[in-house]
Formats: C-alpha cells, structure tokens, sequence
C-alpha cells in the first residue's frame, strides 16, 4: 500500500493541489487527515477509474437537421444585429 501527499496525487492528475483539496471536501477522493494528508493509491486509481468516460461515434445529421440548423443560426445573427428576417 502506497500512500502518496496532496503535492504527489496533483503531479499525477496534472493539477492543482486547490484541486486536490476540493475533491477531498467534495466526498469525491478518499484521504487520511494529518499533516501531511495522506491519500492511498489504491483510492486514487479508484477514483481515476470512475472519471473515465467512452465517447460513442457521432452521427452525421441528417439534411433536414442541417437546414435547421441553418434556419436558427440565421434567427439567431437577425436577433443579435437587430436585422429583421426576409
């Protein structure tokens, strides 16, 4: 069991020691409380595994949806430019 401080989980994450902190208070990492606060490895890996997301394929839209997309995009720079629609 490898225990590893607030500064060390952060390298690892690639982010702040703030950000650390807050996962900690947000019930969201587990820790042992102490000077230094002390987060288990086996934790750590716990809660990388649960931030993993799998991205599915987009699918193209259709014609239809492109058109409307257009249609709003237009709705959407009349609203902003104060033009009135055609």
């Amino acid at each position: 069991m490898m225990m590893l401080t607030e500064p060390e989980v952060a390298e690892r994450l690639r982010c702040s020691t703030s950000k650390i902190k807050r996962l900690r208070a947000a019930g969201k990492l587990a820790y042992l409380p102490g000077r230094p606060v002390l987060i288990d490895e086996r934790d750590l890996d716990a809660f990388i595994s649960g931030q993993k997301r799998i991205g599915r394929e987009l699918e193209r839209p259709s014609n239809e949806t492109a058109a409307n997309t257009d249609e709003a995009r237009e709705w959407a720079l009349a609203q902003v430019l104060g033009l009135k629609k055609k």
